[in-house]
């Protein structure tokens, strides 16, 4: 895309993108909007009950034509799903974007991110280095955030992981896609490593088939798959070692949070038949230490938006192209999933696009959903 007439001056009042492959992200969203851990008058560490990024606006992308993205990998398109991380952090990059789905150029303008935040978790598996690289070519200094990093320092300080810590687990609820990844995996031993603890660490990976799509779609299933998932997670764990325990199950899709009750009630169904969960158990959101990683490198970097007053935030989601030939859609206009998965790296073919994620176009039921589970994001896409 290039760029257009309209769009604002790339500076500290620039937006912070975020995507993900499709409403999930929203969540990570909502930390953004609600993160406070230090004060904004002093910059010291420590609330002051004002949202440190109170002052930013956000630019949004749900990639939800080409989701779910946990997919890929199965189907052997890792390649491609690389291909979608780099696309989308370059529409997030651009200063323009298709107004309706029928455009054939993209006409409307908006801002240029100052930081790009994949709020996604196998996106974050699969992708980051091919974002970086591309930022590296531009030299810039545009930074990205990535919710594995993020969520995985969070849950070795939450368990108190250090040198003289006895064995234990922790259990990585994510797509198949990104436990296929092994990054949560990796991403654990490498931080294991950096803090000198040589316990015996179990990290049990559960790839949740279905569930973010469940969620997504608002399927009344996605109850039934989740509480399924933890306790097969649960009890492999218990088949291999039962005398250590679970202390955390990071929740590694965006999406899952939406379905934190159910698995709250299925952890005291566990512990009721005896699972080997510590006394101290917990779900990790790394939604939340995604929110403070981006604040904290935006302060660092002089970045942060110095705006009594920002300006309105954006929100996109994407669409499959209606000019495709009617064999690559489903009756209700989406990709089939054999198009969706046959496609190859390369193409400049135009398949989906990104347009505004209005009411009128994705519906009233979306929009009571988003609002009450995620009050602040509602607040802001209604502005």
């Amino acid at each position: 895309m290039t760029a257009c007439a309209c769009a604002c001056a790339w500076a500290d009042e620039a937006p912070i993108g975020v995507f993900d492959s499709g409403l999930g992200g929203l969540t990570v969203l909502e930390r953004l909007l609600d993160v406070d851990q230090v004060n904004n008058a002093t910059g010291l560490y420590g609330p002051d009950g004002v949202p440190d990024l109170s002052r930013e606006r956000f630019v949004y992308l749900g990639d939800q034509a080409n989701m779910p993205y946990g997919d890929y990998a199965a189907e052997g398109k890792s390649d491609y799903l690389r291909e979608l991380v780099l696309k989308d952090a370059k529409f997030l990059l651009a200063t323009n974007y298709y107004r309706t789905a029928e455009e054939r150029t993209p006409s409307g303008c908006k801002p240029r991110a100052k930081i790009i935040v994949i709020a996604c978790n196998t996106a974050t598996a699969w992708g980051p280095d091919d974002v970086r690289k591309y930022l590296a070519s531009i030299g810039d200094g545009t930074k990205v955030v990535g919710v594995i990093e993020a969520g995985v320092r969070a849950t070795l300080d939450q368990v108190g992981a250090k040198a003289d810590s006895a064995p234990f687990a922790v259990g990585v609820m994510a797509t198949p896609g990104t436990i296929a990844s092994g990054a949560y995996e990796r991403t654990i031993r490498a931080e294991l490593k950096a803090r000198g603890v040589k316990a015996d660490v179990r990290v049990i990976g559960q790839g949740c088939a279905g569930l973010a799509d469940a969620i997504e779609c608002g399927s009344p299933a996605a109850d039934a798959i989740a509480k399924s998932n933890l306790v097969a997670l649960v009890e492999r764990h218990r088949a291999s070692a039962p005398s250590v325990p679970i202390k955390a199950v990071i929740l590694g899709c965006t999406h899952f949070p939406f379905v934190q009750d159910t698995l709250n009630r299925a952890v005291a169904e566990l512990r009721a038949k005896g699972a080997p969960l510590a006394a101290d158990f917990r779900f990790v959101d790394p939604a939340f230490y995604t929110a403070a990683e981006c604040h904290r490198l935006l302060r660092e970097t002089g970045r942060l938006s110095t705006s009594a007053k920002p300006d309105a935030s954006l929100a996109f989601l994407s669409v499959a192209d209606p000019s495709l030939p009617s064999e690559c859609l489903t009756a209700d206009g989406q990709l089939t999933r054999a198009f969706k998965y046959g496609r190859n790296t390369g193409s400049c073919a135009v398949t989906t696009k990104p347009v505004p994620f209005t009411r009128e176009r994705f519906g009233d039921d979306v929009f009571r959903n988003v609002g009450r589970l995620l009050p602040r994001t509602a607040s802001l896409l209604s502005r």
